[in-house]
């Protein structure tokens, strides 16, 4: 049997936008050919698989001309047999009884989850499973890779299960070569040359020097960039997608420092700040990536560790620091780019002119710095974003829910590295719906991951039609150049 559909109709039937729906078509996951009328048409048993995949009842079903047989009467048999016994089965992930009692399965999680019922994702059947001694079931899904690390699941929870820790350990327990090959590749490229993109450290100097030129060139006098300055308030890391793939966004932040007067230093080696190790659940790796910081900042006699990239690099570096080098954390300070940034307004180190931006403009909270912030280390940041935001725009709205109750992107988690895209769009559809109905024009974010999947997935698959800026890019946009 053939299902035949309109791109609309099948959009609203799956929440999607209808770009998304010629999307699969183009790629394949959605194997239909072009029918008459504007339609097109798929065999049932494909769009059913589809329906499965994304936990939907399908529209329709195929017509049968078979009778039903009918229901045999089923006789009774006698109730003297001996018991089986199933023995003990092994609960690695879940090893307290208690849980089995905590967890109502009120179903709280699942419906706060945006992919909940994809390819059978449910946050209570995992807690189930786990309990029950399921652990090599679940590592042979993808469920884990799925899941975002949000923890809205957790947000939404009245038993305060630990819905986020679990498939952190399912993706500890999963075979390197089951990781999702971006995310691994990432991992091993870091710790073999210092950074996830495999830069030279020759090549990534001389960039630096360029880059730095032209800063100086265009609009800050005197600019060189600082490398391996010794004493230096700041040590200063970096996200390798920047050099590799957007080095001018390098000079949104440089040129902020250099207006505050800012002693602070990039590390010639290991400078990066991404920590994929916290994403697929290597801990050794993760330890060995932040230890290099700590080396660096030791090194180099620097007083504050900046960590500038998105929320999940202050995520995992702050809790590798607290976890495996508690005493770094009274041996330096540990900044945000949000911490930066407010301490140089409220000093008055930079000057803002707030008219230039006129367009009217809402702020993305990374989960990563403002709920499991909050959560794992009793400081989230919720205030300053908008903060800073408010100083250089006019005009600002918020989403529908917001600060601790705020939804992923849809891309976190590492999810933007892997294979999953589908999944991953389907996700940002709740994202999509929240920009839209605050009527902004621009989406401020101090996270690059939230930056990429609203500007360079959502935007399209939505047709959202804004322009969506870093914090520090909007900073950099309202900066008044000293002396003026």
């Amino acid at each position: 049997m053939l299902y035949e559909f309109k791109v609309s109709d099948l959009a609203d039937e799956f929440g999607v936008h209808r770009n998304t729906i010629r999307n699969w078509i183009s790629a394949g996951t959605l194997p239909a050919q072009k029918a008459p009328g504007r339609k097109y048409s798929i065999k049932w048993k494909e769009y059913n698989a589809l329906c499965e995949k994304f936990g939907r009842q399908p529209k329709v079903w195929p017509e049968t001309e078979n009778d039903i047989p009918p229901v045999e009467k089923v006789e009774s048999h006698s109730p003297d047999l001996a018991p089986v016994a199933l023995g003990s089965l092994s609960r690695e992930l879940y090893d307290d009884p208690s849980y089995a009692d905590t967890c109502l399965a009120c179903g709280s999680c699942a419906s706060a989850c945006p992919i909940t019922g994809v390819d059978g994702l449910d946050p209570r059947k995992i807690i189930r499973m786990a309990f029950l001694g399921l652990g090599e079931e679940l590592l042979t899904s993808d469920w884990m890779w799925k899941c975002t690390l949000c923890a809205k699941c957790e947000e939404a929870c009245p038993m305060d299960m630990n819905i986020v820790g679990l498939i952190y350990g399912l993706r500890a327990r999963c075979d390197r070569d089951k990781v999702p090959d971006g995310l691994q590749r990432g991992v091993v490229t870091c710790l073999e040359r210092g950074n996830n993109m495999g830069i030279p450290k020759e090549d990534f100097l001389e960039l630096l020097t360029e880059i730095g030129n032209e800063l100086a060139e265009e609009s800050c006098p005197g600019f060189k960039v600082p490398i391996d300055m010794r004493g230096a308030r700041l040590l200063m890391t970096v996200n390798s997608k920047d050099p590799f793939a957007e080095p001018d966004n390098l000079k949104f932040l440089w040129k902020i420092l250099h207006a505050a007067g800012e002693t602070w230093t990039i590390p010639a080696d290991n400078w990066e700040g991404v920590n994929w190790g916290f994403f697929s659940g290597d801990d050794k790796a993760m330890k060995t990536i932040v230890s290099r910081i700590v080396d660096n900042a030791r090194r180099l006699n620097c007083q504050t560790i900046l960590l500038p990239e998105c929320g999940h690099a202050y995520y995992a570096t702050r809790m590798g620091l607290e976890k495996w080098y508690p005493e770094v954390l009274e041996e330096f300070e540990i900044f945000s780019v949000l911490d930066l940034l407010v301490e140089y307004i409220e000093a008055g180190k930079i000057k803002l002119d707030g008219t230039r931006q006129k367009k009217i403009t809402t702020y993305q909270d990374p989960c990563n710095y403002g709920r499991k912030s909050l959560d794992a280390f009793g400081v989230g940041y919720f205030e300053e974003g908008r903060l800073i935001t408010k100083t250089c725009c006019q005009d600002f709205v918020e989403m529908t829910p917001n600060r601790y109750g705020n939804y992923c992107c849809g891309a976190g988690g590492g999810l933007w590295t892997t294979q999953y895209s589908a999944e991953r769009v389907f996700y940002g559809r709740v994202k999509a719906r929240q920009i839209k109905e605050t009527g902004a024009k621009i989406v401020i974010t101090p996270c690059h991951t939230c930056r990429d999947q609203i500007n360079e997935s959502l935007n399209h698959e939505f047709d959202l039609g804004i322009e969506v800026k870093y914090l520090w890019e909007i900073v950099s946009d309202a900066l008044v150049a000293p002396g003026k």
